[in-house]
């Protein structure tokens, strides 16, 4: 397996710590908000990824987290701890609010196939005290965890305290931007002005380890004992805590969006530097953001957020959604349009459509995975996780004159990586015309009794291009599958 490393700066054959064996730490949602669709671009990417290092032969240990407290608004210090804000603008507590959201992501990721940390199907309606059983991490239950990293963290010269907190030092750290290349002068010039800024603090860079409920959080709600005072945690040493205590001092990969390469990351980087003399993390692999029509950053912050659910009741299949995100490479950005979302279901259904013909034509004995083509489907995904070659492999496959049921098996194999559910769709069908081919129907008949044929043909060649034919009758038309 190939993977562009951020630190590298380029693709690099991944050589795990133990041979064979590949640990995970996938950077996970802030429970405050059902996900936006971005956050599911990236949480797809990363189970083709997981399924992909599983598909070539590894054992994947794998931990996902869901931060439920100190999370500030805008990734500031000093922001609002977006769970308590959410919290208070619906009239509940803290605790009820994550759970609420950590439901939908479960339901979320379950409409989108993507596995639990764990590699099993999510359960929407799980009792949340198994989370951790399925490879997901909480926050609030690794406070010990993280003021333990912050002592050690202390008792090796990291750290300084002031009324309000407890800092980590980032002068301290040799390349402290490594990511990023920029010197300490230049991040200075670029950190932003945070509200009720700490008089104390040393250099703009430093970042909050524990948060003391003094000040603006005198009133915090989650709060918890400590050495330095009653307090809550930084967002940062979270995830360095909650990884290190599932995966060691050491592990392979870990994962994010391309936001956290300039502060979160960096300061995970040097908390694990602080707390065990060396970094934790083998290689950081960065997945780029969706853009819009406008060519902006799909956010919630931006007020650009757009939900799976939103795609859904545009009409699409979560599958085509599934498809889009995991065809598409996670290192580019990627236009998440009407246009992009269709194009996706015109792939995804034209695939089912050839694979339904071949099924026609294969006999009722157990198919058999052809090598030569599983070889192909690996070369791809080893290839920094060409999923868009591994797909390609696919349509030469089904244009071969191999034997039916080994085409369909082989295909079937191929899916463990897409998650595309091929198998289902493929021999077992829909009894309902989906929603969409049914307007597409419509918009054909009102084309023909406007006599504008030339529209009328382009909506049949669509309804055939999605796996349909439609046959005029007398008493209007039928629909069927082809």
């Amino acid at each position: 397996m190939k993977l562009y490393n951020t630190l590298d700066k380029k693709v690099v054959p991944i050589k795990p710590l133990e041979e064979g064996k590949i640990t995970i730490y996938n950077c996970g949602p802030t429970v405050y908000f059902r996900m936006h669709i971005g956050n599911i671009r990236a949480y797809v990417n990363w189970d083709v990824l997981y399924r992909a290092l599983k598909y070539t032969g590894y054992e994947v240990e794998r931990v996902m987290n869901m931060t439920d407290v100190g999370h500030m608004s805008s990734d500031e210090d000093f922001g609002e701890d977006k769970i308590e804000q959410q919290a208070l603008k619906e009239g509940k507590d803290p605790i009820s609010i994550a759970n609420y959201y950590i439901k939908t992501v479960l339901e979320d990721f379950a409409t989108v196939n993507i596995l639990s940390p764990k590699g099993n199907r999510v359960d929407p309606n799980m009792d949340l005290s198994k989370l951790q059983e399925e490879g997901w991490t909480r926050a609030t239950k690794y406070i010990d965890e993280m003021i333990e990293m912050i002592k050690k963290i202390e008792a090796n010269g990291y750290t300084y305290e002031t009324t309000q907190a407890v800092y980590f030092d980032v002068t301290k750290i040799d390349n402290y931007n490594i990511f990023t290349g920029q010197t300490l002068e230049e991040k200075q010039e670029g950190v932003r002005k945070e509200v009720g800024v700490d008089s104390e603090k040393k250099h703009p860079a430093d970042f909050v380890l524990w948060m003391k409920r003094v000040g603006k959080y005198k009133e915090h709600i989650m709060h918890w004992d400590s050495p330095w005072g009653d307090g809550f945690p930084g967002w940062h040493i979270e995830c360095s805590a909650m990884s290190t205590s599932v995966l060691g001092e050491y592990f392979d990969i870990h994962t994010g969006g391309i936001d956290h390469i300039s502060i979160h990351h960096p300061n995970e980087r040097a908390q694990n530097i602080g707390a065990f003399g060396h970094p934790s993390v083998k290689y950081w692999i960065h997945n780029d953001f969706l853009i819009g029509v406008e060519d902006v950053k799909i956010s919630k912050s931006t007020g650009k957020g757009a939900s799976l659910s939103d795609a859904l009741e545009l009409g699409f299949d979560p599958m085509d959604i599934r498809y889009l995100f995991a065809s598409v490479n996670y290192r580019v950005q990627l236009k998440y349009t009407k246009e992009s979302l269709k194009g996706a279901r015109n792939a995804r259904l034209s695939l089912i459509s050839k694979m339904k013909n071949i099924y026609k034509e294969a006999s009722q004995s157990q198919g058999e995975i052809i090598p030569k083509y599983k070889q192909l489907f690996i070369e791809e995904l080893e290839s920094n996780l060409n999923v868009s070659g591994a797909l390609a492999v696919i349509s030469q496959l089904i244009k071969s004159s191999e034997k039916a049921e080994d085409v369909l098996t082989t295909i079937y194999d191929f899916d463990k990586v897409l998650g595309l559910n091929l198998k289902d769709d493929v021999e077992q069908g829909r009894l309902d015309i989906p929603k969409e081919i049914l307007n597409l129907a419509s918009e054909r008949v009102e084309a023909r009794k406007a006599q504008n044929y030339q529209l009328a043909d382009e909506k049949r060649i669509e309804i055939e291009q999605r796996g349909y034919k439609m046959v005029d009758t007398k008493d209007g038309f039928t629909l069927e599958e082809i």
